[in-house]
């Protein structure tokens, strides 16, 4: 039997125009459970938890650097106009 992984792949798709300097829009991980030799499911769940624990921490992380970096860029965008505004806008040209 093939030893036990979490294998876990993302592909992002930044807006264009997002400066993302080195950061891979695409990535491919593989975190092993390292369980003794042994038949103990114990072992074995000790050692699934510890994986899950470390992957959910580094992609986390990963992620996490990418909403940061996506917020960013959505706050420097320009505001669109509401529906009100255009509505007073209209209102003052009538009036004129």
């Amino acid at each position: 039997m093939a030893p036990a992984a979490i294998k876990i792949t993302y592909d992002l798709k930044p807006p264009q125009g997002v400066k993302h300097g080195d950061k891979p829009t695409q990535k491919a991980q593989e975190f092993p459970v390292n369980a003794s030799g042994d038949s103990n499911n114990t072992a074995f769940y000790t050692a699934l938890r510890a994986s899950l624990d470390k992957a959910r921490n580094e992609v986390g992380n990963e992620i996490t650097a990418w909403r940061d970096i996506i917020g960013k860029a959505e706050l420097n965008k320009e505001p669109k106009k509401g529906a009100s505004e255009e509505d007073e806008e209209d209102d003052e040209e009538l009036q004129a």
